[in-house]
């Protein structure tokens, strides 16, 4: 299975010991004056025995919230052939400080993805390694989330998958990492089922992931892997205006599924010239404002840490923040991470949360990105943060909400672990 191990090389130390050295500015600064407290970070452990791959990874949504709570899934357990995984659907109904198990099963899955609509159903997705498809769960708010209905998505089992809800149109997307690209609607019923992606010349496509803007354009990214050797190699994105039915790239010249997923493609690459022999992959992204932002590490000799946004209405790229990026004291730089906004999508305050330290951490930007500061820290140190992703959206009251795996510092990364939610308190202008 491609993904981080859980375990620290050295670069990643490096960059820990560095990011330690941020979260003491952070707090000197506060003690000194010389900066606004640090708002907290909540967490809440709803798991102590876990695997390591209990959140795998952050290119999906596994956290969410609706009217009736927050919702989450993870996996608990896993066999080394992948056949046997127990995982959760988990509710919250008191804002995160606890959690009760609405749904379990052993399948042979990764972490299910979910969504929501407007009457708080629940749409959870998950792949099959045994037979090859993935599996759509409908659960309905009405019934209080008892027994599911289920719809096969045939022939799309991968390990890295991502969906995205568009209720206007009243259907899910499902984007799995063996190229293929599915429409269902949130009646169940199978709209759609497309080869979307081919392998090029030099990667494959490894990590996908989806948005929907608020006004109806669906944008897909991606990593790739490079042919025959661990390397994330390169991301990429394009567009759609009808539901997925068509293609372009961002700009608007029309694209042909299936599209070349790697540099020698045709849709616009997010990562730069001098990456391809480092990984680079894509930690999160988001369309907001009238804005795609971007967040992603390059695995550099000098590690880089790239805020990247670009213009929806022109498809130009407009700004790339690296090698730091961050606010005046805390600064990321991690393969996993969250952007998040209002679900309106209106170019209201939006946050990124990654690790500073073993802490989650959060920086806010209300002018759309142009600049950063300094929001939240957790106090809680963990012993390894892995995975360390949530949802798009905030909650109704401005609150950023996600899911993180926690392996001890030397400790065994794929029994015994922790899994934590997390909550991010609004950030006022």
């Amino acid at each position: 299975m491609t993904g981080n191990s859980g375990r620290l090389t050295g670069r990643q130390t490096t960059a820990v010991c560095a990011a330690l050295l941020c979260v003491g500015a952070a707090v000197h600064a506060q003690e000194a004056g010389g900066a606004p407290a640090l708002a907290e970070i909540t967490t809440t452990c709803v798991d102590d025995d876990a695997t390591g791959y209990a959140t795998f990874q952050s290119h999906n949504q596994k956290v969410l919230s609706n009217a009736r709570g927050i919702f989450m899934t993870h996996i608990r357990t896993r066999d080394e052939p992948y056949r046997a995984q127990q995982w959760r659907l988990l509710w919250s109904e008191d804002g995160g400080e606890s959690f009760r198990i609405v749904h379990e099963s052993t399948d042979a899955t990764n972490p299910p993805a979910i969504e929501t609509d407007a009457n708080a159903n629940i749409y959870l997705a998950r792949p099959d390694f045994s037979d090859g498809n993935s599996y759509l769960y409908r659960f309905a708010a009405a019934d209080d989330y008892a027994e599911p209905a289920i719809t096969t998505i045939p022939a799309s089992s991968h390990g890295k998958f991502a969906m995205a809800i568009d209720e206007p149109r009243g259907q899910l997307y499902y984007f799995s990492a063996n190229n293929t690209f599915h429409v269902i609607g949130l009646d169940g019923e199978l709209r759609s089922s497309t080869q979307l992606l081919q392998p090029g010349p030099n990667a494959v496509l490894q990590y996908p992931s989806l948005d929907v803007y608020s006004d109806g354009t669906l944008f897909a990214a991606w990593t790739t892997q490079k042919h025959g050797v661990y390397l994330y190699w390169d991301i990429h994105v394009m567009k759609s205006r009808d539901g997925g039915a068509t293609w372009q790239t961002l700009t608007g010249e029309p694209l042909q599924p299936p599209v070349v997923c790697d540099d020698t493609g045709p849709t616009e690459r997010i990562s730069l010239d001098d990456e391809f022999e480092a990984h680079t992959w894509l930690s999160s992204f988001i369309a907001s404002g009238g804005k795609l932002h971007f967040l992603y590490e390059a695995q550099t000799p000098e590690p880089r840490e790239h805020y990247v946004r670009y213009d929806i209405a022109t498809g130009r790229r407009e700004l790339d923040i690296y090698p730091r990026f961050g606010g005046a004291t805390l600064a990321f730089c991690r393969l996993d991470g969250l952007l998040a906004t209002t679900p309106e999508r209106d170019g209201g305050p939006l946050y990124c949360v990654g690790t500073v330290g073993r802490r989650p951490a959060c920086i806010v930007s209300f002018d759309n990105g142009d600049t950063w500061r300094d929001h939240a820290l957790s106090s809680h140190e963990f012993g390894n943060l892995y995975a360390v992703g949530g949802c798009r959206t905030t909650m109704a009251d401005g609150s950023v909400i996600g899911s993180c795996t926690d392996t001890p510092a030397g400790g065994n990364a794929y029994t015994g672990v922790d899994v934590h939610f997390f909550r991010v308190p609004p950030a006022a202008p």
